[in-house]
């Protein structure tokens, strides 16, 4: 992995931490993304520390905000000339219906609109990657119906599954799309559930019932391992791929609408 370059968002804590210091630990430069400055500056130190590797750079922005997503993409922009991995990890779940800035429900804002727009604003960088990949997280927890006219989730929020599960599928959503429109300019673009992994977001809304952070590396081997360096527009469920998804991610016209939605939501075209 040495030259390679890879952004974690989310890499603080949980799942993004631990792919974060999986990637530190090949040689690979890493990107670590944080919303907190203190608690970001501890885990720098931490994975410096422990893999020996001092290509590790913080970044801090708040991606709940179209502003934030612009800010931490901005600054990549600035260091970096490349990047070969993007990993779009970080994700909320909260219980309460909750409003960004921009008003948006904060669940949507976050899990959905921050990784489309973020991938839009650094897909010049991810092009000028050696064999790109850009990976979105999803989850077993989906839903099989989206009202394109409640995406912001202010009829049945059920204690924040309900965001969550919508959420989670969009991201699948997104990412076959962006499979289908980057097919031709040779970045993949894959999702995963990444395991069901006592994190505090598992924590907060289903209770202790997964496994160790520290055995959660679907995602690190969806970023690194060879065999899917040409695997692109797949869902990956407990590191294999597979067809298990909602079906409403299969409707290829929802699909459209979605990706236009999203398009008017954060501003760009892709």
């Amino acid at each position: 992995m040495n030259g390679r370059i890879f952004l974690v968002t989310g890499a603080t804590d949980g799942i993004g931490k631990h792919t974060a210091m999986r990637l530190a630990n090949t040689g690979a430069t890493v990107l670590i993304h944080g919303r907190d400055k203190h608690k970001g500056e501890d885990v720098l130190k931490q994975i410096k520390d422990e893999s020996k590797n001092n290509n590790i750079r913080l970044y801090i922005s708040d991606l709940s905000t179209l502003d934030g997503v612009r800010k931490l993409a901005e600054e990549v922009k600035k260091s970096e000339d490349h990047l070969d991995v993007l990993i779009n990890n970080a994700g909320v779940f909260l219980k309460n219906r909750t409003e960004t800035a921009d008003g948006l429900e904060t669940t949507f804002a976050v899990n959905v609109v921050a990784p489309f727009l973020l991938t839009h604003c650094l897909l010049d960088l991810v092009r000028a990657g050696s064999k790109p990949r850009i990976i979105i997280t999803s989850s077993i927890s989906q839903t099989d119906t989206v009202t394109l006219t409640d995406l912001q989730s202010h009829q049945q929020y059920r204690e924040g599954h309900g965001p969550y599960e919508l959420s989670k599928t969009i991201d699948i959503i997104m990412a076959l799309e962006m499979a289908e429109k980057f097919s031709d300019i040779g970045i993949t673009v894959n999702t995963l559930d990444p395991g069901t992994v006592n994190t505090k977001m598992l924590y907060a809304g289903w209770g202790p019932i997964g496994i160790p952070v520290n055995k959660a590396d679907n995602t690190f081997l969806l970023a690194t391992d060879d065999a899917y360096a040409n695997v692109t527009g797949k869902y990956f469920l407990d590191n294999t791929i597979s067809n298990d998804f909602s079906g409403v991610c299969k409707d290829s016209k929802l699909r459209k609408q979605i990706w236009k939605a999203l398009e008017n939501i954060s501003g760009v075209k892709y």
